[in-house]
């Protein structure tokens, strides 16, 4: 009777801690799509299609550096957790501050890698002094934002979630604010990355604050007792596979890139324009697996395998739900609901729409399965299937550019999934199963 008291009394605060998280998440969400909503026809506005085409090539170029850092936030995450489980306060803080010396050194180390190869491969973008101070803030926005990313684990790892999301929340009307700011004093792209800067400022100050008012000491330190284990566990089979995976999630998102690079920032721009709502709509969707990575790594901690299968099957059937009800709303209205946004900006013709909506459906119905297998550290099944599909998808894309366009990358995406890719996720997340038991 007591242990299933105790039971009950963990799954109800799971389910209030998880439901702070996905309650909150979405209303952050709901802000930066508000945000991003509102700026992007000002940017257009201020900033010139191919300026703003600019802009969207240094944002992925932001994300893409990531591309290094997957073994360590995936193995993080799970000591984090697993250490917030336990409770275990001083190896939580060790853990803490051995995520930020990291993170730092990686975001030091590729700027420097990136600053040795720019004058050669960038020549003509740096010759423009605009985009070369755009590109100069970038940098400094890159190093706060890396320094922060031990701070977003540590939130999540301790359940607190709603926390961070609600100083997210701030940063994003912080950053509107500043774009606006920006703009009126005619200070173009570096004006819109300035107002980065200051927003994750914002940001990393809240963070501050409030771990100065909790109990387990987290902040920066240079010795750390535990550095050596800590430096074998992320830097270990398990850290190699969250790296793979890293690198291949990022290139698998890195159209934007792809497509700037074949045919210059307009086209650029007019991708981003026909993605974004989509891309939205994926993000909003995988805040549900994404919020519930840590109870999974809890869950699995306590052995409450059970629980997990249970948990699976509901949250995939609501995915599959959710996912066509937007991939049918996007694929027959998303021209009127783009012309709405942009007004003549928005790309024309029914396909380009109906090409977007299935690459959408695909993609965000496959983070279920992909997300337990990554909190279960089920990673081997994981990256051969990601491999598969990021192989898979360049090739393609080599294949349909010349035909195709700027929408080569979705119907890539589409044809990759519905022939096999898909269905190699909806087995991963029985695999996951097997892997537990």
């Amino acid at each position: 009777m007591i242990n299933l008291l105790s039971k009950l009394r963990i799954r109800v605060q799971v389910n209030r801690d998880y439901a702070a998280a996905l309650i909150s998440g979405y209303g952050l969400m709901l802000v930066t799509i508000f945000v991003q909503l509102a700026l992007v026809p000002i940017y257009l506005s201020h900033l010139g299609n191919e300026k703003f085409g600019i802009l969207t090539m240094i944002m992925a170029a932001n994300n893409y550096v990531a591309i290094g850092t997957g073994w360590l936030s995936g193995s993080m995450a799970r000591i984090m957790a697993e250490r917030a489980a336990t409770g275990d306060p001083v190896g939580f803080a060790e853990a803490y501050a051995f995520s930020k010396l990291v993170y730092v050194a990686y975001a030091l180390i590729a700027l420097a890698v990136f600053w040795i190869v720019a004058p050669w491969l960038l020549t003509n973008v740096l010759a423009d002094l605009e985009v070369r101070v755009a590109i100069l803030l970038s940098c400094v926005l890159l190093v706060i934002s890396y320094e922060y990313n031990a701070d977003r684990l540590a939130f999540v790892a301790r359940h607190r979630q709603a926390r961070a999301n609600a100083n997210e929340a701030m940063g994003q009307l912080i950053f509107a604010a500043g774009v606006g700011i920006g703009l009126m004093m005619e200070a173009g792209l570096p004006g819109v990355v300035g107002a980065q800067i200051v927003s994750m400022l914002c940001v990393r100050l809240l963070a501050w604050m409030h771990w100065r008012r909790d109990d387990f000491d987290l902040g920066w330190r240079l010795r750390i007792t535990s550095f050596r284990a800590l430096w074998q566990r992320v830097s270990g089979c398990v850290g190699r596979d969250y790296a793979v995976y890293g690198i291949l999630l990022l290139t698998l998102q890195a159209d934007a890139l792809i497509v700037g690079w074949l045919a210059g920032p307009e086209v650029a721009a007019s991708f981003y324009l026909l993605w974004r709502i989509p891309e939205v709509c994926i993000l909003i969707l995988s805040r549900i697996p994404g919020a519930y990575a840590p109870h999974i790594i809890a869950m699995d901690a306590r052995s409450d395998h059970g629980a997990i299968r249970n948990s699976y099957r509901k949250g995939l059937t609501a995915l599959l739900i959710f996912a066509s009800f937007a991939a049918l709303v996007y694929g027959f209205a998303g021209h009127w609901i783009l012309s709405l946004w942009v007004a003549d900006n928005a790309p024309e013709g029914y396909w380009p729409y109906a090409i977007a909506a299935i690459a959408m459906f695909f993609i965000a119905v496959s983070r279920w399965p992909a997300e337990f297998a990554y909190a279960l550290m089920n990673t081997k099944p994981l990256v051969r299937i990601v491999a598969l599909e990021a192989t898979l998808k360049l090739v393609l894309i080599g294949l349909l550019y010349g035909t195709l366009g700027y929408i080569a990358p979705l119907v890539a995406t589409s044809l990759v999934h519905a022939f096999g890719v898909f269905y190699l996720y909806i087995w991963l997340g029985r695999n996951n199963f097997s892997h537990i038991a």
